[in-house]
């Protein structure tokens, strides 16, 4: 059978990494029976496959590769299956590069756990099996293999409906349950020894969100061209907040994974979760701000929305009727409005601390009103700028014009979200103030004017 690169694209990507043996081995793991039952393929495909199998090569099963053109770091390739008279049966395969090798046994492992731990009141779309490939250092390949849960996510759901609506509400309000329930299942299971997450000290996981800073917001700008001039200054303004979340992660972490809604698969009338790559424990409120903050795609922005620092060189009410501009801006590009957002926050927090209590964990966390305040605008803080970061990155790897330019304007959404949960905690817009000590004061202030200096651009594209 002829092939050509518009029909196997994922074919044509791997043959020269793990050459035609490595090719072979993967699809032989693709159609063993036993991973074909598993994943719910029609019986009729299965008889056809061993018909055809019997007496032609495996390379020559007659198949469409298409490549998914989604936000993740990892290349996903939907291979469907088409025999004559057949309807198409199609499998998911996730590829795993590099230093990311070591994450996909980890990722199908929890798969695996969260699909028995949290049914049958949540779906889970579990990893069927990961295929080592290569282990040569940058070339290193792993490929997990996964059911085809359709293309429809949560976010692309909520694009089809009118934001701030009942409707948007009861599908996150889910999804926010569904995290509780994740984030605290995890946390007992490593407790129980059923599975084992990473646990660092205060100290090593502030190094963390350091890290985490440096790699998903600075390195891509410099990979970009664009480099962060302010990018040492700016780690070190952010690392009394890095050791606030790495306190809180130590203290009273749950099962961090990273979740947005692109990680929740609509599936008839139900929500599929996917991704559980992450295996450590860290502060319950960064999952929360992924999944309520991450806004929508952008065809435009609105590049008055955004505002200086507060200096004291003009008048502060002028200034603060900037700041309440912003946030209507917000408001604007994201699903949920700000009050929708604070509600639905702190159910999930009281949630989870419900929850801890009723897993009977060792350390159930409660928050006075101060702390609570000054941890979420923390994690608003980090993960805005690493979502400033990953659209940087998006933009630079998406061959969709339409995509690129979106994650361009999305930058400016998440940098402005960033700067207003900062100027939260300088100048508190309610009575109950967070705790943030007058000695971090200079540094804050000098991480805000740092953030204005974000080398973001809204200029047309070719």
């Amino acid at each position: 059978m002829h092939v050509t690169p518009f029909l196997q694209p994922m074919r044509y990507a791997l043959l020269p990494i793990v050459g035609q043996t490595g090719y072979r081995r993967l699809l032989s793991a693709m159609y063993d029976p036993a991973l074909l039952w598993a994943a719910h393929a029609p019986a009729e495909i299965i008889r056809a496959l061993g018909v055809f199998c019997r007496s032609n090569d495996i390379e020559a099963i007659p198949r469409r590769e298409q490549v998914l053109d989604s936000d993740s770091k990892s290349r996903i390739y939907v291979v469907h299956t088409e025999f004559d008279g057949q309807a198409s049966w199609p499998l998911v395969l996730k590829c795993y590069h590099g230093s990311r090798q070591q994450t996909a046994p980890i990722e199908a492992r929890m798969s695996v756990y969260f699909k028995q731990c949290l049914a049958p009141l949540r779906t889970v779309i579990p990893i069927l099996d990961v295929v080592s490939l290569t282990n040569a250092g940058d070339r290193a390949l792993s490929v997990a293999l996964l059911p085809y849960a359709g293309r429809e996510t949560l976010y692309d759901r909520l694009h089809q409906l009118p934001p701030h609506t009942t409707q948007v509400e009861t599908l996150v309000q889910q999804a926010c349950e569904t995290l509780a329930y994740t984030q605290v299942t995890g946390r007992a299971g490593h407790e129980a020894h059923d599975i084992h997450l990473t646990q660092l000290s205060p100290k090593t996981a502030a190094g963390y969100f350091l890290n985490q800073i440096r790699s998903a917001l600075i390195t891509p700008f410099a990979r970009g061209g664009t480099p962060l001039e302010m990018g040492d200054d700016l780690l070190k303004q952010f690392a009394f907040f890095a050791n606030l979340l790495g306190e809180d992660s130590s203290a009273a972490g749950l099962y961090y994974r990273g979740i947005n809604p692109r990680n929740v698969m609509l599936v008839d009338a139900s929500q599929a979760e996917i991704d559980f790559e992450q295996d450590s424990l860290r502060s319950r409120f960064i999952d929360i701000v992924s999944l309520l903050e991450n806004g929508m795609e952008m065809a435009e922005w609105d590049a008055t929305a955004d505002y200086q620092a507060y200096t004291g060189q003009t008048d502060f009410d002028a200034w603060n009727r900037e700041r309440q501009r912003a946030l209507t801006a917000l408001d604007t590009y994201n699903y949920l409005s700000h009050p929708q957002v604070e509600q639905m926050t702190r159910a999930f927090i009281d949630t989870t601390c419900h929850l801890e209590q009723q897993y009977n964990l060792s350390v159930p966390a409660s928050y006075d009103e101060p702390r609570y305040r000054l941890l979420l605008e923390t994690a608003r803080l980090f993960r805005h700028l690493q979502y400033v970061g990953y659209c940087k990155r998006n933009e630079l790897q998406t061959a969709n014009a339409v995509k690129r330019i979106s994650s361009r304007y999305r930058q400016h959404f998440h940098a402005l979200w960033a700067k207003v949960a900062l100027d939260n905690l300088l100048f508190p817009p309610c009575s109950q103030a967070p705790e943030l000590p007058e000695s971090e004061f200079p540094s804050a202030m000098a991480l805000r004017r740092t953030l204005d200096q974000l080398p973001l651009d809204v200029s047309p594209m070719s």
